[in-house]
């Protein structure tokens, strides 16, 4: 297969060979050479040793009736692997692993069998929109959505008429573990997907991820950030299907990239069968956005974003952080204005108004207070030593 920059480029090389040229078992073939194909494609879509399987029934399974990945492909051991699918309108499905190419043709829509995975899976809709149905829902995730999965979470695929591309990167749990603590844990959603990907054991959860606007990049911004995508996705699915020596550890560097994205770029919401998970994800959207807003945050903004009555909020941060709104608002106005003293030269009245305090008097007294020592001292432990100096006697 050729070098692709990206995997948009892969997406549509497939299209335009593999399935264009793919000839369905029910489809009349013209010439000897097509009569040759189709044998060879249906002998691989029916022969249980080419990795076929019976078609999955349309009606949903019985409560708890669980049966393995009907997919071969979708098993893995290694710590992580990946999987291409590029779906056809007329119900043709192809896929590549480390394990080979396969290519099938059955009726859609079509419902795939309940199973859970040993591992967690990032998914990642390239084209189209994908459906699953996770924790009794249908749920469809458009273009450019990343779902990652538990392997605590059962669910099944829903394939209808309709040309789609998704890439499945399944990653076992230590693994990913790994990957997550090996770059500074000061990202909220690094911390988050830590607990609700690895550390909890008991409930079915899934993580839905949409990209956040970034208004001062533009369009032509965001462009160029859905480009690095695409050509990171690339590169990580190319070094996994080669496997060659030391491609691990570029995988690794990639993978890192990748969740680095994920937590600087991408806002999660959590589905969960868990209330005190899906309070906590709120949580964390409580956090994140009060800290993008601290200068202006108040109760009245905050129910206008998340349409919740005001008391939802001082409840939630009472029961999670032991704050009330007003004093954990406050709190996190400080730290950023700590952040600011060590970090820039701003006078000090530009950072109290920058975390929303006008009267300075006042902000030196609550800075002093929670820190022990006025803003002015904080920046002198923080200043660099004058060039020559030395603590040597």
């Amino acid at each position: 297969m050729p070098y692709f920059e990206t995997i948009h480029d892969r997406i549509a090389f497939i299209r335009a060979t593999e399935i264009a040229t793919f000839c369905p078992a029910a489809a009349p073939c013209h010439d000897a050479a097509s009569d040759a194909r189709c044998s060879t494609q249906t002998a691989a879509i029916q022969s249980p040793a080419a990795g076929g399987f019976p078609p999955a029934a349309i009606q949903s399974p019985a409560a708890g009736d669980f049966s393995p990945a009907a997919d071969r492909n979708r098993l893995q051991s290694a710590d992580f692997q990946v999987l291409l699918y590029v779906y056809d309108h007329r119900g043709i499905a192809w896929s590549k692993s480390p394990q080979g190419t396969r290519i099938t043709e059955r009726p859609l829509p079509r419902k795939g069998w309940y199973h859970r995975h040993e591992y967690v899976e990032i998914l990642y809709v390239i084209e189209g929109s994908f459906d699953q149905l996770l924790l009794g829902e249908r749920c469809r995730f458009p273009q450019g959505a990343f779902v990652i999965t538990d392997q605590n979470c059962a669910h099944s695929d829903y394939l209808e008429a309709i040309d789609a591309a998704v890439l499945f990167l399944q990653i076992r749990p230590e693994y990913l573990d790994e990957l997550l603590r090996s770059y500074p844990q000061t990202d909220e959603l690094h911390r988050f997907l830590l607990h609700t990907l690895y550390q909890q054991k008991t409930e079915q959860s899934f993580l839905e991820l949409s990209r956040t606007q970034a208004p001062s990049l533009g369009q032509s911004g965001e462009d160029s950030r859905a480009l690095e995508l695409s050509r990171l996705l690339e590169q990580i699915v190319r070094e996994d299907l080669s496997r060659l020596p030391g491609s691990e550890h570029v995988r690794r560097g990639l993978l890192i990239r990748l969740l680095q994205s994920l937590c600087t770029d991408y806002a999660p919401v959590l589905h969960s069968s868990s209330r005190e998970s899906r309070e906590k994800a709120f949580l964390y959207e409580l956090e994140r956005y009060i800290r993008l807003h601290d200068a202006d945050v108040t109760l009245h903004s905050l129910e206008q974003v998340f349409h919740y009555h005001r008391n939802y909020f001082s409840l939630i941060l009472q029961k999670y952080r032991g704050q009330t709104f007003r004093k954990y608002v406050q709190n996190v106005r400080l730290d950023h204005a700590l952040q600011l003293l060590a970090e820039t030269a701003l006078p000090v009245r530009q950072i109290a108004a920058a975390v929303g305090y006008e009267n300075t008097s006042h902000f030196y007294h609550l800075f002093e207070q929670r820190f022990g020592m006025p803003p002015k001292k904080v920046r002198e432990l923080h200043a660099p030593a004058p060039a020559g100096s030395s603590c040597d006697p």
